[in-house]
């Protein structure tokens, strides 16, 4: 057996020469997201009262274009803002008046909010990550653009935790996440992806075990079941305590099973964790009390 899996501090090595790992979605499961959307689509609407437009529709027209604008070019990081000039454009189109550069520019900067704000941590989602980090191969799953989320992961402490980053502009994670199981001799049994969206994290049910933690909703058109007969499970948590105990234990009390129960096995001790060596995302997120996310 190879043991690239087993260093001081670590130990994600699986039977048959292969590693266990946890695949985690970021925004909505770590970070805070969907409140700070929310925020600024309620400050455009608003702001398109004081101009004298019908708050609601105003919203409901940005929302459009804004669906609209991700079905066509993927989770970019202007998408908002663009749908929120977009729709004020709209509104002075359909009212008859001219539009005001200033007016522009403020819709724009209400669009960009979002991803100025210091990254929040969910409750215990920093703990529960440095202790999985000493027994799982961690890889991070996130929609969005590529310089935003790798600035966004590593303002939240959360560099040190995840030795693989994968970052999509598409509802695609199913197939990557594939693709890392089979580039990193991972087994899927022992693994699994843990996600608050039904549809794009859900979907990697077809590839690994998934735990379900809907610490926020997901989008607004997160419309979708889990996979069915995939031999894979489900495991549903409530808050990241639950994660730990109804998902990560479970996963590792199932590979030291395996383990002992394989022909001419030979027993493969866990690392234990030494609070010592935590990743630095343990100790920095202690510290962080305001929140940013890049995709909803």
């Amino acid at each position: 057996m190879s043991r690239k899996c087993q260093v001081p501090g670590r130990n994600f090595c699986a039977p048959n020469g292969k590693v266990a790992a946890l695949f985690v979605d970021i925004d909505g499961t770590i970070l805070i997201c969907e409140r700070n959307f929310r925020r600024a689509k309620t400050r455009f609407g608003y702001y398109m009262t004081k101009l004298g437009f019908d708050g609601a529709l105003s919203m409901q027209l940005a929302q459009k274009y804004e669906l609209a604008y991700i079905h066509k070019h993927g989770f970019e990081r202007d998408a908002l803002a663009k749908s929120m000039v977009w729709a004020y454009r709209q509104l002075c189109k359909d009212n008859g008046v001219r539009c005001n550069g200033c007016d522009v520019g403020i819709c724009e900067d209400i669009g960009r909010s979002p991803f100025f704000r210091e990254p929040e941590l969910f409750p215990n989602a920093a703990p529960v990550l440095a202790r999985a980090f000493h027994s799982f191969r961690m890889i991070a799953v996130t929609i969005g653009n590529r310089e935003a989320q790798k600035y966004k992961i590593r303002q939240a402490g959360l560099a040190t935790v995840f030795g693989d980053i994968i970052i999509t502009q598409r509802d695609d994670k199913v197939e990557l996440v594939r693709a890392a199981i089979a580039d990193l001799n991972i087994d899927p049994n022992l693994s699994a992806f843990i996600g608050n969206s039904i549809r794009s994290d859900g979907a990697c049910l077809a590839a690994t075990n998934f735990i379900y933690l809907p610490m926020e909703p997901g989008w607004a058109f997160d419309e979708a079941e889990l996979p069915k007969d995939t031999g894979f499970e489900v495991f549903e948590a409530k808050d990241w305590r639950e994660v730990e105990e109804h998902g990560i234990n479970r996963l590792m009390r199932r590979r030291q099973t395996a383990f002992e129960t394989a022909p001419g096995h030979t027993s493969v001790a866990y690392a234990k964790v030494n609070p010592n060596s935590a990743p630095r995302a343990s100790r920095l997120a202690r510290k962080r009390k305001r929140g940013t996310c890049s995709s909803h």
